[in-house]
C-alpha cells in the first residue's frame, strides 16, 4: 500500500534530480538519512555505498550543514549523488 501512495513521490524526486543533472551547471545532489536534532553518535559515512549495512539512517542538521559548506570549498562530488548517513 506505501509503494503506491509513494510512487508520485518517487517519480517527482526522479525528475527532480534530473532536471538538476541536466542543467549544464556544476551540481552535487545531497541525500542525507532522516534528519535529527541531536548529535550523530556514530561517525557520518559519505558516499554511502548501496551495499551498507547497520547504518543509523539518521543524520543531525548540524553534520548535514558542515557536510554542505565543506562542499562549496572542496568540490569533491561535482556531478554525483552522494548518500551521508551515520
Amino acid at each position: 500500500m506505501f509503494g503506491a501512495l509513494l510512487a508520485p513521490v518517487f517519480r517527482d524526486h526522479e525528475l527532480q534530480e534530473h532536471f538538476v543533472e541536466a542543467s549544464g551547471l556544476d551540481w552535487t545532489i545531497v541525500r542525507p538519512g532522516a534528519f535529527t536534532e541531536q548529535a550523530t553518535r556514530r561517525v557520518v559515512i559519505e558516499d554511502v555505498p548501496i551495499t551498507a549495512r547497520g547504518l543509523d539512517l539518521k543524520i543531525a542538521r548540524a553534520d548535514v550543514a558542515r557536510f554542505l559548506t565543506r562542499q562549496v570549498v572542496e568540490q569533491s562530488y561535482i556531478g554525483r549523488a552522494v548518500g551521508i548517513s551515520s
